[in-house]
């Protein structure tokens, strides 16, 4: 510790502080929102085709979100949570896309069904609920994530 002071404290004097509380993303489950953004992108996948360097294609999936729900904290260290979900839009071998799915099983057209949207491109504006589900991260920890019901 280069230019700084050191003090001795002794630790058996050191009081319990209240630190800041879990976040309960519970609260946000069967919430009613309207879809604030849905786009196409691109993200990595163990299940695409392989390119000629032997590396995955990236698969193209449908984001679709609500507004922020919650917000935690300021400035860089803010924390946003809002819904989402990835639904997979169908692409050629080289990683083109061609479109999205419509076979019934499909989440996308099982989602656009509930929703009262003929295609991916009348999802922004949409009224949708909001699903609260854990999912399993190790060593007996969950983590609260939110998507939305359909």
């Amino acid at each position: 510790m280069e230019n700084s002071e050191q003090t001795k404290i002794d630790i058996s004097s050191l009081k319990p502080m209240k630190s800041g509380e879990p976040v309960d993303l519970k609260r946000f489950h069967n919430t009613q929102v309207v879809i604030e953004n849905a786009d196409a992108m691109q993200v990595p996948s163990g299940f695409t085709p392989k390119d000629a360097s032997g590396k995955n294609i990236p698969q193209w999936v449908l984001k679709v979100s609500s507004p922020v729900l919650l917000s935690v904290g300021d400035g860089e260290s803010k924390i946003e949570f809002r819904a989402s979900e990835l639904f997979n839009l169908t692409q050629d071998k080289e990683g083109k896309l061609l479109g999205y799915p419509t076979n019934k099983d499909s989440n996308l057209v099982k989602f656009m069904k509930d929703l009262g949207a003929a295609s991916p491109g009348e999802l922004k504006g949409k009224k949708a609920f909001v699903k609260f589900y854990e999912k399993d991260v190790g060593e007996g920890q969950t983590r609260g994530y939110l998507k939305f019901k359909y």
